[in-house]
C-alpha cells in the first residue's frame, strides 16, 4: 500500500514538472518568434540602396518601395525575357 502511494505521488510530481517545463518552453518561444521576426525585417531592408535602378531585361516590371513604420522596403517585380 505504501509503495503504492509512493508510486503516485511520484507520478504526480514528474506529471507537475513535465507540464511546468512545456508551459515554460512555449512562453520563449514567443520572443524566438520576435527574434525571427526582427531578423527577417532586417534581411528585408537589404544593404543598397532603395533607389536601385530597375533591370532592363525584364518583359514586365515594377519597382518602388514603399516606408513601414519608417523602414524603407524595396519592391521589384520582374518577369524575365
Amino acid at each position: 500500500m505504501k509503495k503504492k502511494i509512493l508510486s503516485g505521488i511520484f507520478a504526480l510530481a514528474l506529471l507537475g514538472a513535465t507540464g511546468y517545463g512545456v508551459n515554460q518552453s512555449l512562453k520563449s518561444d514567443a520572443d524566438l518568434s520576435d527574434l525571427a521576426l526582427m531578423n527577417v525585417e532586417a534581411l528585408a531592408n537589404g544593404e543598397g540602396s532603395p533607389n536601385v535602378e530597375c533591370s532592363t531585361l525584364c518583359s514586365d516590371e515594377w519597382c518602388g518601395g514603399i516606408y513601414i513604420d519608417g523602414v524603407y522596403f524595396y519592391l521589384h517585380y520582374c518577369v524575365f525575357i
